[in-house]
């Protein structure tokens, strides 16, 4: 048994009389009890009459001379329009062509950049994390079961920062793999003797710092310049999410060079 919609699609085909035997056959078993497929099928041979009762236009007498004259007039045209350069054809040629894909291209900028802005702080934090990871992996800290740190082994970052949790918001724990932290532990060069400095630095969210101004100058300016280059070298404190403290902050150093003599150790 055919179903409506089949039948309905056939109504055409039913009318000119172009279904095959069988089909026809199963159509008019369908409309014998399909009331609504039989109204449907009314309405459209109602269709068809109308349609092939209409009149066919008639085309006016001068239709093709006119259309010549016309072809005639754009030709004529053409023949007298300036030759372009190979350039502007060329331009006019890709200028549809192009444009789509530069607009594509622009748009995709946009975006990424909107994505890149938008997902700069989570990669500075994941940045921050592989450095925390990093360190521990490498130094481990050793803490007996009273609690102290064991001073002959060594300290990592977040080790360090969580030791100094009271007081690490307003000052930044030192990177203990920097060059500002070796700096302590290098030989001194230029002047023997003790001299001192005070400095202003700017620390910043990854660790890294720079000297932002020199309230006292030592007396020899080698010392000055051994400071200002680890600073360069690398992150001299610990990230700020280690110490939980402002992304940048402003910190003045007091430092100071003693001469110890070695026939003391």
């Amino acid at each position: 048994m055919m179903l409506c919609e089949e039948i309905q699609r056939t109504f055409s085909s039913y009318i000119d009389d172009a279904l095959t035997l069988p089909v026809r056959a199963a159509c008019e078993r369908h409309l014998e009890q399909c009331p609504l497929c039989r109204a449907q099928l009314a309405e459209v041979r109602s269709l068809t009459r109308r349609l092939s009762s209409l009149t066919r236009p008639i085309a006016p007498p001068d239709l093709a001379s006119s259309i010549s004259d016309a072809l005639a007039i754009e030709a004529g045209a053409l023949r007298r329009a300036p030759h372009l350069p190979l350039g502007v054809h060329l331009a006019r040629w890709l200028r549809p062509r192009l444009m789509p894909y530069a607009v594509g291209t622009f748009a995709s900028l946009i975006l990424f950049f909107t994505l890149f802005s938008a997902l700069r702080p989570h990669l500075v934090a994941l940045r921050e994390a592989e450095m925390a990871s990093r360190d521990a992996a490498l130094y481990r800290v050793f803490v007996p079961r009273n609690g102290e740190f064991d001073i002959t082994q060594p300290v990592s970052s977040e080790s360090l920062s969580r030791s100094r949790a009271p007081f690490a918001v307003q000052s930044p724990s030192l990177n203990p793999r920097g060059a500002l932290a070796a700096l302590a532990l290098s030989k001194s060069r230029g002047h023997i003797g003790d001299d001192d400095m005070v400095v202003v630095t700017d620390v910043f969210s990854d660790g890294h710092a720079s000297l932002a101004g020199v309230v006292q100058a030592p007396r020899d300016p080698r010392m000055l310049e051994d400071f200002q280059v680890a600073l360069r070298d690398g992150p001299a404190f610990v990230p700020a999410s280690f110490d939980r403290r402002p992304q940048t902050m402003r910190v003045v150093f007091v430092v100071q060079k003693v001469s110890v003599s070695e026939s003391g150790f």
